[in-house]
This record gives structure tokens, C-alpha cells and sequence, in this order.
């Protein structure tokens, strides 16, 4: 079944602004992020230091995060086991491997700043997680990769925003060491055949 008779596939991980540090050598990559140091304002007058409160743009962006953080890490799996191309599984592993390390910053963010994160993956996540299941094989790698790009396509955006839009600097520079992670995942999600820019209205007819 073509990917494009399945519009909801472009919904995959829409809140999978999941991304991570990672370099380019191999089939595998790290994410290398270092634990960013929760910054604080001195309070006049007292010469203590005070937190920087997140605004709604920081929570919102930590929560989408941390959901794409755990749709990603699920389809990283099935891809692993389920995809037949190398590229696909290797594609799967570099996304449980950088999603999972980080989740653990995300994580360890919110509870600074006290930001409540989600506890599961959005309504969405779990349509494409239950799509993506019931592929055959011969349909899942493709079905995978569209989604995957799509899903980074997304991601850059909303990080992007959060860099320029954001207010709480410990936020912000997870998202800065996080974008150029992203754009390398899209990079490589592009060389594998079948990541073209799917068609702007993917419930259209197909015309021969």
C-alpha cells in the first residue's frame, strides 16, 4: 500500500521534535550532550541567586520533546527489528541510541525548572506506532522513512522557535545543541531511498 494513500503517516511524531547531538561517521551515532548548569539570576539587593523561571514557549518545547523523545526511541525499535534495508535498521538504532540519551537531559531539565512532562506519547504518536505495526514488510521501510522525515522536518521548526523564542537560557541551549543533531538525523534519513519530499496533498488521486 503507497504511503501516500496513508495522510495520517504526516501526522508521525508531531511533537517528535526528538532529536539529538550526533556525528556523522558510521551507522551509529552519539549524542554527546553535556548536562547544561541551571542558570540563576542574582536577586537585587540580597546577592542571592534566583532561578529563571521557563515561560509557556520552554514548557511547551520540553514536553514535546520528551514525547518525541519516546516515539522515536519506539519506532528506532520496531525499525531495528522490523526493517528489512541495513540503512533502515541503522537508521533505528541511531534513533534509540541518541532519542534515549536525550530523554535523560530532557528529563533531568524539567525536574530543575520544575516543568511536569508527559507520561506517554500523544494520540498521534500512537496512530503512526500502530500503523507502522501492522505494515507489512514490504511496505514498513518506506513507510518508516517518510514518516521519519517528515517527523524531523517538524522538528526543526518548533526547535528553531524555541531558540529564538524561548526564555529560560538552560532551555535554549539544550534546544541549540539539539538542532544541529536534528538537521544531521534529517541528513541522513534523506540517503536512503524513499525519503523524498512527500506530495503537499497526500490524499490526492493518483494520476497516471
Amino acid at each position: 500500500m503507497s504511503v501516500a494513500r496513508r495522510p495520517y503517516l504526516a501526522l508521525i511524531f508531531v511533537a517528535a521534535i526528538a532529536v539529538t547531538g550526533c556525528n556523522s561517521g558510521g551507522g551509529s551515532t552519539s549524542a554527546g550532550l553535556a548536562s547544561p548548569a541551571p542558570p540563576t539570576a542574582a536577586s537585587p539587593g540580597t546577592g542571592t541567586a534566583a532561578p529563571v523561571q521557563p515561560s509557556e514557549q520552554d514548557r511547551m518545547w520540553l514536553r514535546e520533546i520528551h514525547q518525541g523523545n519516546l516515539a522515536e526511541t519506539q519506532a528506532g525499535q520496531l525499525a531495528e527489528s522490523k526493517g528489512s534495508a541495513e540503512e533502515v535498521k541503522a537508521l533505528g538504532t541511531m534513533l534509540v541510541k541518541d532519542h534515549t540519551q536525550l530523554d535523560e537531559e530532557v528529563v533531568r531539565t524539567a525536574e530543575q525548572l520544575g516543568v511536569e512532562l508527559p507520561t506517554s506519547t500523544s494520540g498521534e504518536q500512537k496512530e503512526v506506532m500502530t500503523a507502522l505495526r501492522d505494515a507489512s514488510r514490504a511496505e514498513f521501510d518506506e513507510e518508516f522513512v517518510t514518516a521519519m522525515r517528515v517527523a524531523h522536518v517538524q522538528a526543526i521548526a518548533a526547535t528553531k522557535k524555541e531558540i529564538q523564542n524561548g526564555t529560560s537560557p538552560q532551555v535554549k541551549q539544550l534546544a541549540q545543541k539539539a538542532l544541529p543533531a536534528l538537521e544531521q538525523h534529517l541528513a541522513e534519513i534523506e540517503k536512503i531511498p524513499g525519503a523524498g519530499t512527500p506530495a503537499p496533498d497526500s490524499g490526492a488521486p493518483e494520476t497516471s
